[in-house]
């Protein structure tokens, strides 16, 4: 213990037995009123709102601003209805929440499902989860035929994309909002606001190029942006379009207008998106279509595993193991 020099621990209890009973409270109360300060004004230093909040709501005005002269010095959009887009009060930017802390791994690795889509929890091959599709492909047979007709796609492949990417649209426990709770553009917004750090560049573009490709669909079609709900990534309706894949998209209807939250929209621009991804009669291209929709790299990727979810979910969905003789579609 450290001591004022030429004070001894007598000299203090001298000093103490002299003192008052008010006096000894009094001073008791000071240094109590000493100590709850120290951490308090260290808060307050550590976590002033007149930086930390107004800085980041600054910094993302600033990105925000710097986006919308990149949309109307860089793209063919009209100036006067992107600066109506980013007047709308109902633009908001999303901060994510602190990481949740990680699960321990299962304790018997060996008996573990490494196929995310082929978990347990996931349920892709439950009876329940297979007589979705059956369902599905009842009530909009006429859609499902001509997806076949036209672009030669089985509905149980058209099927198992859907189940894995929006589950048909039906909420779960699992997944309570298949389609997403917030606007898609916002999401988007968010993203490139957020992708300030280093060598987030990539992260950075492929936000502006979504945000420009979705702003051309609203302005083409007269939608609302702020009332379509999508992923993180912008990802919209029952097929889970990005924006800057639109252009693919089907108009079943024949209306004119595109709508990838109705079920004839979304199937056949499910089928229109493979054949444009190489899709025919040949199963190894086939193969290469199904996973071109979750993307990445076909040759380098050892376990391709939404590409084989989607065919396993096909297959039993067909009633057709695996061991059998592949039909000409490939599965």
């Amino acid at each position: 213990m450290l001591w004022i020099r030429g004070v001894t621990p007598g000299h203090l209890r001298s000093f103490f037995r002299n003192l008052s009973r008010c006096e000894v409270w009094l001073l008791t109360c000071l240094a109590a009123l000493g100590l709850a300060l120290v951490p308090l004004a260290s808060l307050i230093a550590q976590d002033s709102p007149g930086t930390t909040a107004q800085d980041g709501r600054a910094a993302d005005q600033q990105s925000i601003k710097e986006l919308q002269a990149r949309l109307c010095s860089q793209t063919d959009l009209d100036c006067t209805y992107v600066t109506s887009i980013f007047s709308d009060p109902r633009l908001e930017i999303y901060h994510a929440p602190p990481p949740a802390p990680e699960e321990p791994p299962p304790s018997n690795r060996k008996e573990r499902e490494k196929n995310p889509y082929l978990t347990r929890r996931f349920g892709l091959l439950t009876a329940e989860s297979l007589d979705r599709c059956r369902r599905f492909t009842r009530s909009h047979s006429s859609a499902f035929t001509a997806a076949f007709k036209r672009y030669g796609v089985p509905r149980e492949i058209i099927c198992g994309h859907l189940r894995i990417e929006t589950n048909f649209g039906i909420p779960t426990r699992l997944s309570p909002h298949p389609l997403g709770m917030r606007p898609a553009f916002n999401q988007l917004v968010s993203l490139y606001v957020k992708a300030q750090e280093p060598n987030s560049d990539r992260r950075r573009e492929f936000a502006f190029t979504e945000i420009s490709h979705f702003i051309a669909a609203a302005e083409k079609f007269n939608w609302d942006l702020f009332k379509i709900p999508g992923s993180p990534t912008g990802a919209i309706g029952l097929v889970q379009f990005e924006p800057s894949s639109f252009g693919v998209a089907v108009d079943a209807a024949g209306d004119g207008r595109v709508d990838l939250f109705d079920p004839d929209d979304a199937i056949l621009s499910v089928a229109h998106y493979l054949v444009t991804r190489g899709w025919d009669r040949n199963p190894e291209h086939q193969r290469r279509a199904i996973y071109a929709y979750y993307g990445g790299h076909y040759d380098h990727d050892p376990h391709k595993y939404y590409m084989k979810a989607v065919l396993r979910y096909a297959m039993e969905v067909r009633g057709r193991p695996q061991h059998r003789a592949r039909t000409r579609t490939g599965f």
